[in-house]
């Protein structure tokens, strides 16, 4: 049972850590954006499960001119270019070091996060995609 449950695990870790590769190929891919500037600016992201229906996304910028960020979520596949991503907040820059949003009464399954830093009405930057699984409530 031990040894079912590690490689359960092992795969859960594997197929999370592609995401986040695929998604790099999707973001850098989008019109408007520079590909080798995808992620700039990004001192890290990361998303983490908050009670048994929420989850937290944490994001830290420091790539210059922002008036803003708009953080997303997918319960499709992230590497897919025609998924539909939906606005769960809109956070104003405020020169913070980091930056936080809980995003609560999720619904069970994989659900993907990013967030988009604007300037205005342009898009400077994605951060890298990462998914959360929640099993159940």
């Amino acid at each position: 049972m031990k040894h079912l449950n590690a490689c359960l695990l092992l795969l859960v870790i594997v197929m999370a850590s592609s995401f986040n590769t695929a998604s790099s190929e999707v973001n850098s891919s989008k019109k408007g954006i520079n590909a080798g500037a995808a992620f700039a600016g990004f001192d890290f992201f990361r998303t983490h499960r908050q009670g048994k229906d929420g989850i937290t996304a944490t994001w830290g910028y420091n790539g210059g001119s922002v008036t803003g960020y708009i953080v997303e979520r997918t319960y499709e596949d992230a590497t897919d270019p025609y998924a539909s991503w939906e606005t769960v907040a809109i956070v104003a820059h405020t020169g913070a070091r980091s930056y936080k949003v809980t995003n609560t009464n999720v619904t069970p399954g994989f659900i993907s996060y990013r967030v988009r830093v604007m300037n205005g009405n342009t898009e400077v930057a994605v951060s890298p995609v990462s998914t959360e699984h929640i099993v159940a409530h």
